[in-house]
């Protein structure tokens, strides 16, 4: 499987920051106090070994396992100002769509440094995210070699991939209420990782989330279906989703093909893209279709 001197230097540099830096502290000429928005962002950080700089995150801030201890300023969607002023950062470091832009507003007004970092769907986005996040936390040279490494890491699975002759239809399920399902469609992250990993959403006549009936997706009858962990588990695990109604009459309900996937994993385009692609690719196509080639990237 393919290694890295990448995650090789991250527990010498970990070992490293250990002796020298407390939360807060300088990393080069400038003192950070970082509150991280987006749990892609948040990841990147402690991938470029600067997490203790971090005082605070929001609520999908969830790798690695330290980013679960870090106080938390609520959803991304909804921050508390008032949780974020009482951990006194320096920078807000924040992915697109954060907000609400009132609290945002109310935060650049007493002089918090707000700093935004465009949404990925694709390599490419990740690597730019990788760069532009480095540069904001003093650490370029990291970056440069986190964005090289997972550009390679990218290559290496998606050239596994594209060797695979077929290309499995994907319904997505973000929810199912009153009989509908909520679905992703295209010109979405949902979107972006099934095509890397070499299938195709179903549902491709539309753009976004959209509701579809219980009907249509009997119509659509895909290959797989395709969940976040946190869905699987509110609505009772993989084999409860097999059982609903607007399920039960799929082959893919019914042959054992429904997916869960970590969230900030398969949809947050961080460092960890090139193994949500091969976790996928290797879900859908199959283990025997796509070999196990990349071996986890870890932060922390």
């Amino acid at each position: 499987m393919l290694t890295t001197r990448f995650q090789r230097r991250q527990v010498l540099a970990g070992m490293a920051a250990t002796a020298f830096m407390m939360p807060g502290v300088a990393t080069g000429s400038q003192q950070h106090r970082i509150v991280s928005v987006g749990g892609s962002v948040t990841e990147t950080i402690y991938f470029l070994d600067r997490g203790l700089l971090l005082v605070g995150s929001d609520t999908t801030s969830s790798y690695p396992e330290a980013a679960k201890n870090l106080p938390k300023v609520g959803y991304m969607r909804n921050l508390s100002v008032e949780g974020v002023l009482s951990l006194e950062p320096t920078m807000v470091l924040l992915e697109e769509g954060a907000g609400p832009p009132v609290a945002l507003d109310s935060l650049s007004s007493i002089g918090v440094r707000i700093e935004k970092v465009d949404e990925a769907r694709s390599i490419a986005d990740v690597v730019t995210k990788i760069r532009r996040i480095a540069g904001l936390v003093d650490a370029e040279g990291e970056g440069d070699e986190l964005a090289r490494t997972v550009a390679a890491r990218a290559k290496a699975i998606g050239e596994a991939v594209a060797v695979v002759d077929t290309r499995p239809t994907v319904l997505f399920l973000l929810d199912v209420k009153d009989g509908a399902l909520m679905t992703a469609g295209k010109n979405t992250s949902v979107e972006s990782i099934v095509d890397l990993a070499g299938g195709r959403l179903v549902f491709d006549e539309f753009e976004g989330f959209k509701p579809v009936t219980a009907e249509a997706v009997q119509q659509a009858d895909p290959d797989v279906i395709l969940l976040m962990q946190h869905v699987g588990h509110r609505l009772g695990g993989e084999e409860a989703v097999a059982r609903l109604p607007v399920m039960a009459h799929l082959r893919a309900a019914q042959e054992g093909r429904v997916i869960a996937m970590d969230g900030l994993l398969l949809l947050g385009f961080g460092p960890r893209t090139p193994d949500a692609v091969q976790t996928l690719a290797r879900l859908i196509h199959g283990a025997a279709a796509v070999p196990n080639i990349l071996e986890p990237l870890r932060a922390g």
